[in-house]
């Protein structure tokens, strides 16, 4: 699964469960405004950034808690 940037530049990850649409993850998570961010760099969001091996990495769904592992990758 793609990783989501939120506009602050948080990252956040799902399981297949749970992850939302682009245009769901856009109006969710600032992709839709414009602007400088919050620390004036530039809006952070992105939609479908790398993130790491969920198989080696100890990395929890935003929504559910699940342990993601080597499906969700």
């Amino acid at each position: 699964m793609p990783r989501i940037y939120a506009r602050n530049n948080d990252p956040l990850d799902f399981c297949r469960a749970h992850m939302p649409t682009r245009d769901v993850a856009e109006v969710l998570y600032g992709g839709a405004i414009v602007g400088d961010g919050p620390d004036g760099r530039g809006d952070y969001y992105d939609y479908d950034a790398e993130h790491p091996n969920y198989d080696w990495d100890t990395v929890y769904c935003e929504r559910c808690d699940v342990l993601l592992g080597e499906r969700d990758n």
